[in-house]
């Protein structure tokens, strides 16, 4: 991720912490042979006016109730593993670290469970935090905008996400863990992230985040976490011969942690054809109409280098942080060619030769 979240936008995180208390208290009632309370008898006083705005909680807390009433205490055990687990953020982002499901074990309690929580997931669009004039939702959205980089998409750098205003639609709120896998953590705003569509709906979808392309569990990035990705383009060829265009190489750090970002929102894929092969001459044109305006001869050796210095400077300002950033790095990849013993006088007569075009 090239940018992160706040952790502040999960302080009110009521309705899951709420609600995972009641299910941990119902399931250790049926380990001590006992019968749950009722739904409303297990909430908070200062919660219980939002929770009765939710019609259907207790309809869903039945049915969870219901399949787990006649199991074992060994599958109870099962649940309340999953329970905790699929909440134990930010310690299940460890690779030595277990995320239980139950969907394949227990799947009549599984689906009780999804349904709950997707359910929950849904009223953070309707419930307030007591004493609040925003849903929990808004707030959440109006946090998280004012600490993102030029409102923009943390997993790509490349699409604007909506303000936060009544007239616009909210961004998609994605589930980091997806809830058809860890339904325990479909309210939990430590795993919910405010996400570009196309990032959510092409290329995150249900994919497992714990997990790398063979199913085995993988390190993972913290969205919470202060903890930033830097792209370089160590290693590109920008001009390998035969007419041919640049031959780029991206490389992530830290790169093991970053991978499953890296693999599930195809970021070098995405970067590499639609912004690097896709811009870099327009990038070069803006150069040569940069030195030209500002009276550098880049027929001149020294002039070029003095000219990419100070246009180097100028691509930090580009709208889309992921633009600015391998924008930034292609130019200090030509100085670095400029000021090369051996690459110096190819690199400058390409350059020299564009102020013709």
């Amino acid at each position: 991720m090239l940018f992160t979240y706040p952790i502040a936008a999960t302080a009110n995180n009521w309705i899951s912490t709420t609600l995972l208390s009641v299910l941990q208290t119902a399931l250790e009632a049926f380990q001590q042979g006992n019968e749950p309370l009722v739904f409303h008898e297990t909430i908070p006083d200062i919660y219980q006016e939002e929770f009765s705005r939710g019609r259907k909680f207790v309809e869903l807390y039945n049915a969870f109730l219901d399949e787990c009433r006649n199991l074992e205490a060994q599958q109870h055990d099962l649940i309340l593993a999953a329970l905790s687990g699929q909440n134990h953020f930010p310690g299940l982002y460890s690779i030595n670290t277990t995320c239980p499901s139950i969907a394949e074990t227990l799947p009549a309690v599984h689906k009780a469970t999804r349904a709950l929580f997707e359910y929950a997931f849904g009223k953070l669009s309707d419930l307030r935090t007591p004493g609040s004039t925003l849903t929990i939702r808004a707030d959440y959205h109006k946090i998280v905008y004012s600490h993102l980089e030029n409102g923009c998409c943390p997993f790509c750098g490349l699409e604007l996400l909506e303000a936060p205003d009544p007239d616009l639609v909210d961004p998609d709120l994605d589930h980091y863990l997806a809830v058809s896998k860890y339904p325990f953590a479909g309210a939990n705003l430590l795993n919910l992230t405010a996400m570009g569509t196309i990032c959510n709906r092409s290329y995150k979808g249900a994919n497992d985040i714990l997990l790398d392309e063979l199913d085995r569990k993988a390190e993972c990035m913290d969205p919470y976490a202060d903890e930033h990705v830097t792209i370089s383009l160590n290693g590109t060829v920008l001009l390998p011969g035969d007419g041919r265009g640049p031959t780029w190489r991206l490389t992530f750090n830290p790169d093991a942690k970053s991978r499953n970002w890296q693999r599930v929102f195809k970021i070098e894929q995405r970067y590499r054809i639609n912004i690097l092969e896709k811009q870099y001459k327009t990038w070069l044109e803006q150069y040569i109409h940069y030195a030209y305006e500002n009276d550098f001869d880049i027929s001149d050796r020294d002039s070029a280098i003095n000219a990419i210095r100070k246009f180097k400077k100028t691509c930090a300002f580009e709208t889309l942080p992921a633009i600015a950033r391998l924008k930034t790095d292609f130019f200090e990849l030509v100085e670095t060619e400029l000021n090369h013993p051996l690459e110096s006088d190819r690199m400058h007569n390409f350059i020299a030769a564009l102020k013709k075009i």
